[in-house]
């Protein structure tokens, strides 16, 4: 399981399911929001695996940058 901070960039929707473009340490990628309804551009998600499973205070994602445990 890989858990990550990113912030939502842009929001669409592709075949009938609502998608993000997120950056994330200066990558680009494209994660379902299925699981989450209250979110918008510029707000920080948690992400496992590339879903958005959680809309994140912006306070604790700067606190926070890696929750995956791995301390390299």
């Amino acid at each position: 399981m890989n858990l990550l901070y990113a912030q939502i960039v842009e929001i669409f929707i592709e075949d009938e399911m609502r998608m993000a473009r997120i950056k994330a340490g200066g990558a680009v990628k494209k994660v379902s929001l299925d699981l989450l309804t209250d979110v918008s551009c510029g707000d920080t998600v948690l992400l496992c695996d590339g879903v958005a499973i959680s809309k994140v205070r912006p306070a604790a994602a700067v606190e926070n940058k890696d929750v995956s445990g791995d301390s390299r």
